[in-house]
């Protein structure tokens, strides 16, 4: 098994105010990443790029960075012809991550590395016709070539609880670390769901019942709407809750989506994340490491 059995990230969650870092690929995208390319082959074409934004996390104050390896299953990069390369990018993801999580101010706490798992982009049906054995061979698939330590794993945009379990399960199969998993909702008139109907309080049960050591919601929505939905999230579960929300919804300029949202709006949202009973607070798309050093400079008044 890969990782670090004893990481000590669920005691340090069930402290609180734990800071994790933002968005990737929006700052892969601001630095040249094509529409369509995958992020984790910069792992290996552009690997100064990639540990240059780890670093800046790192040093705005994040005690947890997350690996650059959100679609590295065998399905997702097979679709882009990387299919023989998921053991190369997933390592060079974590090494990436842990050179740059290393490399901190004299007197900071040390930085733990998140493996970062997103959807496989098969669909489970109705809709699609993946099957579920399937989906957990693809997420054991890209753990099993991990020689690199990692700290955790963070199941993340996870839009069908079905496969958020896939993902959970194997990875429990495959590491000795601790695994969250953080669903994307949406709002609605009736409430916050996933784009499969998933309503926070079942699926947090399932999590809970499968072995997440923690649970929470990245991506979608802004950090005005995280509030309300935080609160909503620890009236459902008594597990350690990780939020990240996006710096707004974007505009499209010149192809690319450009994020209005400004550090200080979201650091006072998520201070009232943290207020509500939130564990950790990080940024999905749009954050930048400005918007970690808001937080945390907010945090240290």
């Amino acid at each position: 098994m890969t990782g670090k059995p004893d990481s000590g990230i669920v005691d340090r969650l069930r402290r609180g105010r734990v800071v994790f870092d933002g968005g990737m690929g929006s700052q892969l995208i601001a630095r040249g990443l094509e529409a369509g390319h995958p992020p984790e082959e910069w792992n290996r074409a552009h690997p100064k790029t990639v540990q240059e934004i780890h670093r800046a996390y790192a040093d705005a104050g994040a005690e947890v960075i997350t690996t650059n390896s959100f679609g590295g299953t065998p399905a997702r990069l097979s679709a882009h012809g990387l299919g023989n390369d998921v053991v190369t990018l997933n390592n060079a993801a974590v090494r990436l991550a842990r050179v740059a999580a290393a490399t901190t101010a004299a007197g900071t706490r040390p930085r733990l590395v998140a493996f970062s798992m997103g959807p496989t982009g098969r669909i489970l049906p109705p809709v699609g016709d993946a099957t579920e054995r399937e989906l957990e061979s693809e997420f054991a698939a890209q753990l099993a070539g991990l020689s690199e330590p990692i700290d955790l794993v963070l199941i993340e945009t996870v839009f069908d609880l079905r496969e958020g379990l896939c993902a959970l399960r194997a990875a429990r199969r495959m590491v000795s670390v601790p695994i969250g998993v953080t669903l994307t909702f949406k709002r609605t008139p009736r409430g916050f769901f996933t784009e499969m109907g998933d309503r926070v309080a079942a699926s947090f049960a399932k999590l809970e019942s499968a072995g997440a050591a923690f649970v929470g919601a990245n991506c979608t929505i802004a950090s005005s709407d995280m509030v309300d939905l935080a609160r909503e999230m620890r009236g459902a579960t008594a597990l350690p809750l990780l939020c990240q929300p996006n710096a707004g919804a974007p505009d499209i300029e010149g192809g690319k989506p450009v994020y209005r949202q400004r550090p200080d709006a979201f650091a006072g949202d998520a201070i009232r994340m943290f207020e509500t009973g939130v564990n950790a607070v990080g940024g999905c798309c749009g954050t930048t490491p400005e918007f970690i050093d808001e937080l945390v400079r907010r945090l240290s008044r």
